[in-house]
């Protein structure tokens, strides 16, 4: 794997590939030379180079980790095609849809193993909680998320400002976005029915974002809002008529019914779910290059989701308060 983009989500990469025995880095490369500096430093034996082609190219690479912040997804995506690597692209594929569109298209007519890392696509509690939902005995009614911020950037994000930015980050972007990928994988196309995002300032990222959806007939209701005390939420509900599951915290799972209003802790779930997720993520991108089954998401699944969250931030009103 070629790691292109070495802020938080790219060393977490070069962590967890260190844990597989199917990966191993063959090069590494940030825009920013303190931060080549620092990552080399904390992994002397890493291959990190000064330019991305130069890491693209080394004949060990059989992937190309697009982890750079949206607005230069595009350019280093293509540059992967026309080195002939397979591509796994964080979200959104970039800061426009048309932009994206030409990507996906791009992607496609390539023919090469394409992916892109949302993280419900690797997650053990989730082909738990498709299971239960299609249960016999399981009515879904409705689906409420939830997401609560008490700053945004969070705290492990602060360096990246580009977030601050109502062009390419927000949490609507960066967090609501993975749960319309886990609706259209659990219900097939969503359909936005209402939305209102507030911005404090033209410019800025949104601070509350509400909105309604369809999901194959099924109402959703989204509420976020970034301020305020309390520790942060970021959770999915799935009512039924007698019974409810709620993802929590992005890996964690509950189920409750009349014997367990307050809930039990769906079982069989790994002690570490999130480095249980990273690994299969990685299995999976092995199963990709072998062209075997999987669940990742593909470029067209990422294109879905940009066009439905590019269109609920495209109510955006600045704030009064």
């Amino acid at each position: 794997m070629a790691v292109m983009g070495l802020g938080v989500v790219g060393r977490r990469m070069i962590e967890q590939v260190a844990l597989h025995r199917g990966w191993r880095i063959a090069s590494a490369y940030d825009a920013d030379p303190a931060v080549r500096a620092a990552l080399q430093k904390d992994h002397p034996g890493c291959n990190v180079v000064d330019n991305a082609a130069a890491a693209m190219a080394h004949p060990g690479v059989d992937l190309v980790y697009v982890a750079v912040p949206p607005l230069f997804h595009h350019e280093l995506v293509l540059q992967a095609i026309a080195a002939g690597r397979a591509v796994l692209c964080e979200k959104p594929l970039g800061i426009d849809v048309s932009q994206s569109q030409r990507l996906a298209q791009a992607m496609n007519q390539s023919g090469l193993p394409q992916a892109v890392n949302f993280v419900f696509s690797s997650s053990d509690a989730v082909d738990r909680l498709a299971q239960g939902l299609q249960a016999p005995d399981f009515d879904l009614r409705s689906i409420e998320i939830r997401l609560h911020f008490k700053e945004w950037p969070r705290d492990w994000q602060r360096g990246a400002a580009w977030l601050t930015q109502a062009n390419q980050g927000g949490f609507v972007r960066e967090v609501l976005s993975h749960f319309i990928y886990l609706l259209i994988r659990l219900r097939g196309p969503v359909r936005l029915c209402g939305t209102q995002v507030l911005s404090p300032v033209a410019g800025a990222a949104e601070i509350s974002a509400q909105a309604l959806l369809d999901a194959a007939g099924v109402p959703v209701s989204v509420s976020g809002v970034v301020g305020g005390s309390g520790p942060d939420v970021v959770e999915a509900r799935f009512i039924g008529a007698s019974q409810a599951y709620v993802l929590s915290d992005w890996y964690h799972l509950m189920h409750h019914d009349a014997h367990h209003p307050q809930g039990q802790k769906v079982q069989g779930l790994p002690e570490s779910p999130r480095v249980a997720t990273y690994q299969r993520q990685l299995n999976q991108l092995l199963s990709l290059l072998k062209a075997q089954p999987h669940s990742l998401a593909s470029f067209d699944t990422a294109l879905a989701v940009q066009v439905l969250i590019e269109a609920v931030l495209a109510q955006r009103q600045i704030s009064d308060f």
